[in-house]
């Protein structure tokens, strides 16, 4: 690869992603626990991109999710997700999310010094059970109860705002413009003509208008590994996971971003897509206009998966299998999705919310 192309697509990921997780192992995390929240415990390793993530499950049977940030994310980030987690616990009580666990001293997170001498923020929250998604599938009735659940977070954070908010992610998908030195390192194929054709449109089209949409904090993140469910119930959402993506940007982004995920559908994309919209525009009703752009947002969504696993799998190989595990749901959803005409696309969205 061209040091110019390389040096740009570091440059366009940032220093949290490029930053190495923080150095903590299954022991350390466990006496983490019981110094500062008092709890004897087991600690397992989750898999995580970016962060040092662990199952704690302490000796009377309780399970919680021990969290150390990535050393490269700026300590108002973290608060910013420790922050609209316990917003959600008061707007909306019965939204399956994460509650905050408190440490002894009362603090809802604190800094940690590591091994290496960099710094992490630690947080603990409850465990929420269920089966990922991914494992399972998706039934229609189970993609609208996503579009719901999703409208339903999207609607109790809708007043909230912190100093991080407008933090700035190359996940948010309204930045999808930047992008292109990551996809000009792709290798020159169909894929990566259809990836830039996509930008054009973005840069041309999409992004003068999405100052004009309305802007707040969302999830960012409704992938089918972030959903749990319980098999006894499998067309209810049991669990949402995952907030270390959210960001202030377009609401609607947050439903292209969910709706990308359906896209690879066997069962016919545009459909797939289409009911959970209708699901989430029964919720939340969307405006004309953001219905207007969903499609070419949902697709920025595909283009930014590919195009960041595709760097991050080759700069980090011994992490490739977790960083790619979106990678062929996206490209998949490329050929049967972004090749709608485009115009087809947004008349059936309308259709579905009663809007033509």
């Amino acid at each position: 690869m061209p040091e110019s192309i390389a040096e740009a697509a570091s440059a366009t990921l940032g220093e949290t992603l490029e930053s190495p997780p923080p150095l903590i192992d299954e022991t350390a995390a466990a006496d983490l626990v019981r110094r500062h929240y008092g709890l004897a415990a087991e600690a397992r390793t989750i898999a995580c991109e970016r962060d040092a993530n662990f199952q704690i499950t302490a000796e009377d049977g309780r399970n919680f999710t021990l969290k150390v940030s990535n050393p490269g994310e700026p300590a108002v980030n973290t608060n910013f997700q420790t922050e609209a987690i316990l917003w959600l616990e008061r707007a909306d009580p019965g939204l399956p999310v994460p509650k905050v666990v408190r440490a002894l001293d009362g603090q809802s997170e604190f800094p940690l010094r590591m091994a290496d001498g960099r710094t992490s923020i630690v947080r603990m929250l409850t465990w929420l059970d269920g089966v990922p998604v991914v494992r399972v599938g998706v039934s229609a009735a189970l993609r609208r109860d996503m579009g719901r659940t999703l409208a339903r977070l999207g609607a109790a954070l809708r007043d909230f705002d912190h100093p991080g908010a407008s933090h700035d992610i190359q996940w948010d998908i309204k930045h999808a413009g930047r992008l292109r030195p990551l996809v000009v390192s792709l290798p020159d194929n169909a894929l990566r003509r259809q990836l830039l054709a996509e930008l054009d449109h973005f840069d041309a089209v999409v992004q003068p208008a999405l100052a004009g949409l309305r802007q707040q904090v969302v999830h960012n993140d409704l992938n089918h590994h972030n959903v749990l469910l319980d098999p006894r119930e499998p067309d209810r959402v049991s669990g949402v996971l995952d907030f270390g993506d959210m960001v202030k940007t377009p609401l609607v982004a947050d439903l292209g971003v969910a709706a990308s995920y359906m896209t690879h559908q066997e069962d016919g994309a545009l459909r797939c897509v289409s009911e959970m919209v209708a699901a989430y525009h029964a919720v939340v009703p969307l405006t004309r206009q953001e219905i207007g752009l969903l499609r070419d947002l949902t697709v920025a969504r595909l283009v930014t998966s590919i195009a960041i696993t595709e760097w991050r799998a080759a700069r980090y190989p011994q992490n490739a299998d977790y960083i790619l595990r979106n990678n062929g749901p996206a490209r998949t959803g490329m050929d049967r999705f972004a090749t709608l005409p485009r115009e087809d696309v947004t008349a059936a969205l309308l259709r579905a919310c009663n809007m033509e």
